[in-house]
């Protein structure tokens, strides 16, 4: 009777996703299953194809239904897989996977056909095939299902992003830096209208200034010394279609921004040492943590251009604005650290989950992820007490604040404090590394050039 409980409970799950537009109206069949990787959904569509009807399949292990199917290993993995194919019947579709969840925990795993047609699949497939991000298998795009939070402010970030989803203006997405916004770039791909076509991501950070243009813009042969002979596209032409995501948009440097604005008002570009232009129809998602509007008045960033990429904004609110969503996060990111460390920590103690509440978490959820993965090191029980981890962050930020209440810190002290705590952490990072940068910055999960920057902009002397 509780098998049944959880089944009917389950179809409502199905139900509401497919009301949901992360789950859109753009495919035909669709079969779900449960943690036991029996299959309690199965809608009209596939029924046809088996041949079956519903008390024929429904209740069945789902490799007895389709032998050699991988979407249990969907729920083993905990991550979306899209654009196989799958042969049922002397037919085939392209389907993509997805895990099932409830409340933020994986309940099943639904798989559904992605395309009305082979002819449809197989455009999709020279799409592919012509861009070298998707043809890296273990690159696998976030989707609308992996935005965690269930606060006000996040469900109104949701929101902006399920109408950027329906739209094709160039979006600016903002935010302190581990706030997720490549996340919610890939959702927004994700469900777009743009979805079948490459996601391209470029970080204007971690590239030098002289090889900026050569990789949004590509070159010719003999275009410049150690040039390939073939010349080589770049990320505006393997994009084509599809979007295109410039993080980090604020560092790029002025001279760029004048080609970028141009590139994006003639919708062509010009590859480095060439004369031809080629069009290209791309979507902008770029994002910054920096105040773009105060780098305009300072001259350091084009007016011209942040009109042209803000047509949408949206921010992303940082871990300290949304206090209430820490215990689910908390949740996925154990999951993610036990895949990784092959360990089987399920949650922390009551007083832990008060003290990471009372922090402010300067490098927000990126700042978190890695706290708890020193945790889980650190500690041998399922449930992690984290008093008893030799690193507290919030002890410092208490140093700097015990005579304060956090309502009585001006913006300025506020900003004074994540300096600190960002300067004490990189400080230690790169003493634990013997002062090698490279490994610093591995450790801080951040590029190399970032920490150089960081480095200057905080005057840290070392």
């Amino acid at each position: 009777m509780e098998c049944e409980d959880t089944h009917v409970k389950s179809i409502s799950i199905v139900e509401s996703l497919l009301n949901n537009e992360c789950f859109d109206n753009h495919f035909q069949g669709l079969l779900a299953i449960d943690l036991k990787g029996e299959v309690f959904f199965c809608n009209s569509f596939f029924l046809s194809i088996f041949g079956l009807s519903e008390n024929q399949i429904i209740g069945k292990k789902i490799n007895d239904v389709i032998p050699n199917c991988r979407l249990y290993d969907t729920i083993i993995q905990d991550s979306s897989q899209w654009g196989e194919i799958l042969r049922l019947n002397n037919r085939e579709f392209v389907i993509g996977r997805y895990p099932l969840k409830e409340q933020g925990q994986t309940v099943g795993a639904v798989l559904k056909t992605l395309f009305p047609n082979m002819i449809i699949a197989k455009e999709v497939s020279k799409k592919i095939a012509n861009t070298n991000c998707w043809n890296d298998s273990s690159i696998k795009l976030h989707t609308c299902m992996d935005i965690i939070g269930e606060s006000s402010e996040m469900l109104f970030t949701k929101k902006l992003a399920r109408r950027a989803a329906r739209s094709t203006s160039n979006l600016l997405v903002t935010g302190e830096s581990g706030t997720g916004k490549s996340l919610i770039a890939e959702a927004i791909h994700s469900r777009s209208v743009r979805r079948d076509a490459p996601f391209i991501k470029i970080n204007c950070a971690a590239i030098p200034e002289t090889l900026l243009e050569s990789e949004l813009f590509g070159y010719e042969e003999g275009a410049f010394t150690g040039a390939r002979r073939s010349g080589k596209a770049g990320k505006f032409e393997l994009a084509k279609g599809g979007t295109i995501f410039l993080d980090e948009i604020g560092d790029m440097p002025l001279h760029m921004q004048a080609k970028l604005l141009q590139a994006i008002q003639d919708k062509q570009v010009e590859r480095v040492g060439g004369t031809k232009t080629i069009s290209v129809d791309i979507r902008i998602i770029s994002a910054t943590n920096k105040n773009l509007e105060s780098l305009v008045k300072e001259n350091k960033f084009r007016e011209d251009l942040y009109y042209r990429l803000k047509v949408l904004e949206i921010r992303m609110p940082a871990l300290r604005e949304i206090k209430e969503d820490i215990p689910l996060y908390i949740e996925s990111l154990l999951a993610k650290i036990n895949k990784k460390l092959s360990s089987d920590a399920i949650g922390i103690t009551n007083e832990s989950l008060k003290l990471l509440k009372s922090y402010n978490w300067p490098g927000n959820v990126r700042e978190l992820e890695n706290f708890l993965e020193l945790a889980v090191n650190y500690s041998d029980e399922e449930i992690i007490d984290i008093t008893k981890l030799p690193e507290k962050p919030w002890d410092k930020q208490k140093s700097i604040i015990d005579t304060k209440g956090i309502s009585e810190i001006s913006s300025k002290d506020y900003n004074e404090i994540i300096d600190k705590t960002e300067i004490q952490l990189i400080i230690e990072a790169i003493k634990k590394c013997n002062g090698n940068k490279s490994k610093a910055a591995k450790m801080l999960n951040m590029h190399r050039s970032v920490l150089y920057k960081k480095l200057k902009r905080l005057n840290i002397n070392l």
